[in-house]
Parts: structure tokens; C-alpha cells; sequence
């Protein structure tokens, strides 16, 4: 596994403690025009090489074979890690302030939100808190799926469509509902496929 794609527990708990960096001067503008750019006009470019070279630009990691289908919006690409053969669907949204690692074979189906960071509700400065996602290898979140900060789903760990998750998911568990409750469990001897779909013009 190359080190864009490594979900030890040292590269996760490396990632939490620069969660809360954000960048500055060049850099913030790098970011921000980057992600900006991307999500205004890049992300309906209909061919997968254009958008997707657009974004390792910007330093995003994406293994080979991954394949974004168009409508897919973007915040802080540097702080996003995407294994290879994944399928980031339709209109999904990676709010990668806090960071966001995701394994190979992974699969988020159209309209899932990564979302890494909150506002502390007592806040007189409205702060945000920032919590980074790592997304193992094999995991499959069904559409309208919600991840927030802080949470780790296993490997060949299933997320049912709609469902809300809050908590750690366990490997090859199956989760749902608002907030993602266990409901099931995956057979381990299934997640031995390699995606690769990355469709003309999508």
C-alpha cells in the first residue's frame, strides 16, 4: 500500500494532530482559489483525467483507476488522501478542513458529505472544530450518506443509504439509520473485488 493510501493508527493519529493547522499567505490562496476554481467550473468538466489532474495540482492524492464523477465539491484539497479503484459518486462533498483519508476499493455513492468540522455552539467567536475521517479500504457508503469529524469507518464496513454517522464503524459491520446504528455484518471473504469505473463523460 503506498503512503497516500496507509490508514495505519500512527497516520491517523498524525493527521489529528495537524487538524487544526490552517494555512497561510500563499498557501492560503493556493487553497482557496484552488478548491473555488474546482468547484465553479472544473467539477462539470465531463472527463475524469482533466478534473482529476486539476486536483492533484492542488495536492490532492488520488490512487490510479479512482474515478469522481462529476459535481463533486472540494474544500481544502491538500488535507484529502484517496486510495485507488474508488468511486467518489455524484455531487458528493469532501470538506477536507480537518483532513480526510480514504483507503482503496472504496466506494461513496452520489450525494455523501465528508464533513470534518463544526462550530462550537457556546462559542462567542463561533470556532470551529475540526475532527479528521479516515474511510478504510472496501468500505461502501450508500447514497446521501453523512460522515462527520472525528470518525473512522473500517474496512469492508457497509453504511446504509441516508444513514448519519457519529461513531467509529467496526470492520465489515453494516450501519444505519440517523444517528448509524449496527444492523448488520458483512462476510469478510467479500471484499476481494477491484473497482474501476470511471465512465465516459461522467
Amino acid at each position: 500500500m503506498t503512503g497516500a493510501t496507509n490508514l495505519s493508527v500512527s497516520a491517523a493519529r498524525s493527521l489529528s494532530t495537524t487538524a487544526a493547522d490552517q494555512p497561510t499567505g500563499f498557501a492560503k490562496i493556493k487553497s482557496h482559489l484552488g478548491a473555488a476554481f474546482h468547484n465553479i467550473f472544473v467539477t462539470g468538466f465531463p472527463f475524469h483525467a482533466v478534473r482529476q489532474g486539476y486536483l492533484r495540482m492542488f495536492g490532492m492524492k488520488i490512487g490510479p483507476k479512482t474515478g469522481m464523477m462529476r459535481g463533486a465539491k472540494i474544500i481544502r484539497p491538500e488535507r484529502i488522501s484517496i486510495g485507488s479503484n474508488c468511486i467518489i459518486g455524484f455531487d458528493c462533498f469532501l470538506g477536507g478542513e480537518a483532513g480526510i483519508q480514504i483507503g482503496n476499493n472504496v466506494n461513496i455513492a452520489s450525494f455523501g458529505v465528508l464533513l470534518g468540522g463544526y462550530h462550537d455552539v457556546n462559542s462567542p467567536t463561533f470556532e470551529a472544530i475540526l475532527h479528521p475521517i479516515v474511510i478504510e479500504d472496501y468500505a461502501w457508503l450508500a447514497t446521501r450518506v453523512t460522515v462527520l469529524g472525528g470518525v473512522r469507518i473500517g474496512r469492508g464496513a457497509v453504511i446504509a443509504a441516508g444513514a448519519v454517522v457519529t461513531k467509529d464503524v467496526p470492520p465489515y459491520s453494516i450501519y444505519g439509520g440517523v444517528p448509524a446504528k449496527k444492523i448488520g455484518e458483512r462476510n469478510p471473504e467479500a471484499c476481494v473485488y477491484e473497482l474501476n469505473y470511471q465512465p465516459w463523460f461522467f
